[in-house]
């Protein structure tokens, strides 16, 4: 049985210490030095309204940076990246179609650089027409930054923050370059075929047109690929810059500063490349191979290299701080062989409609971990790691919740939850966390698993192989079976499974709970707990008369 020597006390007085998403801002640095639990360091209530204000001026929602912490007005490349890593997840979050529609208007936006630098070299003809036309060349560019669409060259970087952090795996990444790829080239090819068989140009402008791609099918496979590779590292270096500007009229600058050099020193981007390459094809000048084969090709591969080998791992080593301080504590990282081989990222995933799926994966067994009357109205599951500060401190709050629920339900209608608590070991930020899950098994094959739960949860800082006999002999196991049960395989590999059925689950943080079968997406303090069980014991009170009343009709 949990002792109550590990709950704060009253719910009235956990109040004081709040447990919110937040609340992984407590490092996984803070150790606590043996003591009760109830004299571990809790969390402090900013109290002045001016304190709060500024936080919420310096931070968005997300938890990216909204103002640099040294200079307001100037970001430290930590706190560009960290901005970047917010941008990275929208996109991993959006679902395949989604992202293929933004792709889609991206290739269709991207196009009208090829029509402005056509339109604007034929109109100012000479020996300056060619830089004179390029100066509009950053038209579709602005439209897909201040857009916010899909394009390929800029998803050469965004998403390699996560996957450089082990947050979402490489194939996954591949996944998104190539939905987004392809919708762009799409867009381009689109594009590129209304202007060649319709009157859109006059002759002078499609005399222009014709050339600019009819120069690029003339290159060799060598220098489209190298000037593949600095349109991509141009193209990569105005993201970056972009996320580091506060407001819209430097990134304008920005786009056009950057941007325009690619037309003028006749570099080559595979989207607006595509266009003026298609154009020339769809006159029946070139062939599809060649437009595949000749120009795509080293176009894309040079844009890449130039994009993720010289900005986006250059500027990633340069970050000291790749986590963020105030949000990352608990976050999910990738083994290698999901890293390499799997499909996942570090955050939940969405459906084809782009919903968040966040149901219980598997449902609660026979073998889980329960604590509570089986046939309670309401089950909550916790995913949680035993050197996680976060994973304390939820725990901690259920228990409240418990005890009030326990002492009530004599004279209300409440009644105690069941609480199931499954392993989330973050290995790669908590050393110890997977051996501690395994010493918790070990205990449970002697019927003393929430004994050596509450040890683990108690002193977290102290969690070496001696630390551990220490707390079994505490409990009293059998020292010998315990010693050998903590170098079991299968028990190692039980601790793994629910790792794996947290990612399945849709959990990348310790932060979480689910309630009834869901997600619980509320503050993790006592009283926001409280009141989401009764109401979910609410739902299942009325759908249980609803099914009676089926019944009584029925019979």
């Amino acid at each position: 049985m949990w002792s109550r020597s590990l709950i704060y006390g009253k719910l009235s007085n956990a109040m004081a210490s709040p447990v919110t998403d937040s609340s992984s801002a407590a490092s996984t640095d803070a150790s606590s030095d043996g003591a009760p639990y109830s004299s571990l360091p809790v969390l402090e209530r900013q109290s002045e309204p001016s304190n709060r204000l500024r936080e919420a001026l310096d931070r968005s929602e997300s938890g990216a940076p909204a103002a640099g912490e040294a200079l307001r007005d100037l970001f430290s490349t930590d706190e560009i990246f960290h901005r970047l890593v917010i941008a990275a997840e929208e996109e991993f979050s959006r679902s395949t179609r989604l992202l293929f529609l933004s792709g889609l208007a991206a290739g269709l936006s991207i196009s009208l650089s090829f029509v402005g630098m056509s339109a604007l070299s034929a109109l100012w003809p000479g020996g300056p027409s060619h830089l004179a036309g390029s100066l509009l060349y950053p038209l579709g560019f602005l439209l897909v930054v201040m857009g916010r669409y899909q394009l390929f060259t800029e998803n050469t970087l965004t998403p390699v923050t996560l996957v450089l952090t082990r947050i979402a795996s490489i194939p996954r990444l591949l996944h998104i370059w190539g939905v987004v790829l392809a919708a762009n080239v799409l867009g381009a090819a689109l594009c590129a075929y209304v202007l060649a068989t319709t009157s859109v140009f006059t002759p002078e402008m499609a005399e222009v047109a014709y050339g600019i791609g009819d120069h690029f099918l003339g290159m060799t496979w060598g220098e489209l690929f190298w000037k593949g590779v600095f349109a991509g590292w141009l193209v990569a270096s105005m993201v970056w810059l972009n996320y580091a500007a506060r407001s819209m009229t430097a990134r304008i600058l920005i786009t056009f500063a950057l941007i325009y050099p690619v037309a003028a020193a006749e570099l080559a981007h595979c989207i607006v490349g595509s266009t003026e390459v298609l154009y020339v094809v769809f006159q029946g000048d070139a062939s599809l191979w060649t437009f595949f084969v000749g120009f795509l090709s080293p176009a894309v591969l040079g844009n890449t290299v130039g994009g993720v080998l010289l900005v986006a791992i250059l500027n990633f080593s340069q970050t000291r701080d790749r986590r963020f301080p105030h949000r990352d504590c608990g976050q999910l990282e990738l083994t290698w062989s999901e890293w390499f081989f799997g499909h996942a990222a570090g955050f939940p995933e969405t459906d084809h409609e782009g919903k968040v799926t966040e149901r219980l994966d598997p449902p609660v067994q026979a073998d889980d971990h329960t604590l509570g009357p089986e046939n309670a109205p309401v089950t909550v599951v916790q995913y949680g790691d035993y050197e996680c500060p976060t994973s304390r401190r939820i725990y901690e709050s259920v228990q409240q919740v418990r005890e009030v629920l326990a002492a009530a339900s004599e004279n209300s209608t409440d009644a105690p939850f069941r609480y199931v608590f499954r392993h989330l070991p973050l290995r790669q930020r908590h050393p110890h966390a997977v051996h501690a899950g395994v010493a918790a098994e070990a205990a449970a094959e002697q019927g003393a698993f929430w004994d050596m739960h509450e040890q683990l949860f108690a002193h977290q800082d102290q969690l070496e192989d001696e630390d551990l006999r220490t707390y079994a002999a505490a409990v009293g196991l059998d020292a010998d079976q315990f010693e050998e049960d903590l170098h079991d395989e299968t028990l190692h590999d039980r601790v793994m499974e629910d790792r794996s059925s947290a990612v399945d689950s849709g959990v990348r943080r310790t932060s979480n709970l689910f309630i009834g079968g869901e997600r619980y997406r509320g503050d993790f303090e006592p009283d926001a707990l409280l009141r989401a069980i009764r109401r979910r014991a609410a739902v299942g009170r009325t759908s249980d008369l609803e099914k009676e009343e089926v019944r009584t009709v029925e019979t």
